[in-house]
């Protein structure tokens, strides 16, 4: 809370309080030295990792210790993924993190009263993001249940709900780096060029599952890249879970 990091009424579950040792500034040391509790090490840990295109997570265990897991692609420059569509754009969602794929029921779409839109899949209520509001794409189906949903599943077993307007396909890409020819965008693990010369970003689901919807209220996209960029080769391409904090601080569903 001094680091303003979390809100003095959060409520965080345990993934969330584990979570917080990759926070930037974030220690647990009394003291400060040079060398260590400065809150400096495990965010650069997982950021390095991130720009390989993998990810690391954690499971503790009071009184036994904590189990660490890094998930590194066994090649960095070609990935399996599915080619959605939102409006006039296209985006590849890692094949990896598809659960599957479905046109959702009116019925089961609920607006949450704090903004936001959560979906009814078997027994729980899953957050849905729309692409199309996170990135600014004009002429996008603008209601869940007139186009496709993609369950996903992230790095920590949490689950979002991507919003498309169409599923193209399956395809393996190579990828290349925004850092090394753009800059970081957030939601987005790199790029690609599609067969027809065109750009097509990839998206990072942990990413999305952390950033607010932009109908919510607030602006989830500090930088924009256009579809038509050119992006030069880079010399080395790089659950059944309890609902988020944003969702169990909502009074109900309206």
């Amino acid at each position: 809370m001094e680091k303003d990091l979390i809100a003095p009424d959060a409520k965080l579950c345990d993934d969330e309080i584990d979570d917080l040792i990759f926070a930037p500034g974030f220690s647990t040391a009394a003291a400060v030295s040079d060398v260590s509790g400065r809150g400096v090490g495990m965010d650069v840990v997982r950021r390095n990792i991130v720009n390989l295109g993998g990810r690391i997570t954690m499971r503790p265990k009071a009184g036994k210790g904590t189990r660490f897991t890094l998930s590194i692609p066994l090649t960095l420059a070609v990935l399996d993924g599915m080619l959605v569509a939102v409006g006039r754009e296209k985006y590849i969602l890692p094949l990896t993190s598809i659960v599957e794929s479905f046109k959702p029921d009116r019925a089961h779409v609920r607006a949450l009263t704090g903004g936001g839109e959560v979906v009814f899949i078997r027994g729980e209520y899953i957050r849905l993001i729309h692409l199309s509001r996170i990135f600014g794409v004009r002429e996008a189906i603008p209601v869940a249940w007139d186009g496709l949903v993609v369950l996903v599943e992230s790095a920590n077993n949490s689950k979002i709900v991507i919003v498309v307007d169409e599923l193209i396909g399956q395809q393996q890409v190579v990828i290349k780096s925004l850092h090394d020819n753009f800059e970081p965008i957030p939601g987005i693990s790199g790029a690609t060029i599609l067969g027809d010369g065109r750009v097509s970003l990839i998206l990072d689901v942990e990413q999305l599952r952390r950033m607010p919807d932009h109908a919510s209220g607030h602006v989830a996209r500090p930088s924009q890249i256009s579809t038509d960029t050119e992006i030069a080769p880079a010399s080395s391409p790089e659950t059944g879970a309890p609902l988020p904090l944003w969702l169990e601080q909502d009074e109900g569903l309206s």
